[in-house]
């Protein structure tokens, strides 16, 4: 019997965990837990692992695994030197970054330059999510412009655009990890030399925090060398800065990636990666659900209220700014996480036919009609 210690928020994971297998979980919110008698240890990104934060993990422990798509939130070089396999679920979110960006542009647009072409868009990393971001450009018809170097090492067949090409384009979206060493560091890749000089229309950030100085970016808004910008990720995570938070076109707490599709996904992905290590049989049960049915009233539509109606962004944006300054800010941005049901992603979503019709935007982002 293999036991597993798994972060409660970590989505549905008591129907993915192998049998064979006994599942306890614990609250991240009063920190990392004893981990005594237990083989394998499953987190989400607000728990940090490192020798400071964990620098004797128990002898039983074999297994770390983590219910998202990047992983730097974990040591790994360090757990691996111990005999600790460490485990992602790389990918598991692609989609609903791509759909977060995607929608951000639309909403943007519509607000600043409705009569305007959106630009051409500099996607700063092209793993999974920036790839899925440039397939919904693709199909919106977006100019972009991918810059990766890393990949064009790695990959013959991809060529990367230049610093220069990128920073000239007038919106930058960011999908890299959080590097601070090594040939292609990521931290603060976007700071005050690079923005000093330039003009932008718009920053993204839906990568991690730290890959954007924070406050290179508000003086470059003030200096009208940056005209908006969106951030989903944040340096002091969860204690985040309420000055960019307030200054921010749209500022949202770490959810780009959520959705009920990639929620089941990353929980998937990461058990199954479970059950190879300790070779035991994975689940196969099919999780996916029914499309929902968006009843919308007869009522007048522009694209921005049918937008909030299928995706809750603003919702998010809202509640931030609303506890921007609270002195509980760090546990309520916790919690509006994990408290806020999960969307379901566009090609999960039924509407009425003339809608569809209307706004063919619906259309490119994969919502279906509803019979």
């Amino acid at each position: 019997m293999i036991n597993i210690l798994a972060d409660q928020n970590l989505y549905k994971a008591d129907q993915f965990i192998p049998e064979n297998a006994k599942l306890t979980l614990y609250d991240p919110q009063y920190g990392i837990p004893t981990l005594d008698g237990f083989d394998a240890f499953l987190v989400q990104t607000v728990t940090f692992l490192n020798k400071e934060t964990l620098p004797k993990p128990a002898k039983t422990i074999k297994f770390i695994g983590t219910g998202s798509s990047g992983i730097d939130h974990i040591d790994k070089n360090y757990y691996e030197k111990k005999g600790i396999f460490v485990a992602d679920a790389k990918g598991c979110n692609a989609n609903a970054v791509a759909e977060y960006v995607i929608t951000v542009l639309l909403l943007w647009r519509e607000k600043f330059q409705p009569e305007k072409n959106i630009g051409k868009v500099g996607v700063i990393g092209a793993g999974k999510a920036g790839s899925a971001v440039i397939r919904l450009l693709q199909k919106f018809g977006i100019e972009y412009l991918a810059y990766d170097p890393p990949k064009a090492e790695r990959e013959s067949s991809f060529e990367s655009a230049t610093l220069e090409q990128v920073l000239d384009c007038e919106i930058l979206t960011f999908h890299v990890p959080l590097n601070n060493h090594g040939n292609h560091p990521t931290f603060h890749w976007l700071n005050e030399e690079k923005l000093s000089g330039r003009s932008f229309e718009l920053i993204i950030n839906a990568a991690r925090g730290g890959v954007v100085d924070e406050q290179a970016l508000m003086s470059a808004k003030a200096r009208k060398e940056i005209k908006q910008f969106v951030l989903d990720v944040w340096e002091n995570e969860p204690d985040f800065n309420a000055d960019a938070a307030q200054s921010a076109f749209i500022a949202t707490p770490h959810i780009a990636g959520y959705s009920e599709q990639s929620k089941v996904n990353a929980t998937k992905i990461i058990c199954d990666k479970l059950a190879d290590y300790f070779e035991l049989e994975k689940v196969s049960t099919s999780h996916e659900k029914s499309p929902k049915i968006v009843e919308m009233e007869p009522i007048n539509y522009d694209l921005k209220k049918i937008l909030r109606r299928l995706n809750p962004i603003l919702e998010y944006e809202e509640a931030m700014r609303s506890l921007a300054h609270h002195r509980n800010k760090k546990l309520l941005f916790r919690k509006l996480r994990n408290d806020f049901p999960f969307r379901f992603e566009y090609p999960f979503l039924e509407i009425r036919k003339e809608l569809l019709d209307e706004f063919d935007e619906l259309k490119k982002l994969g919502v279906s009609e509803h019979a």
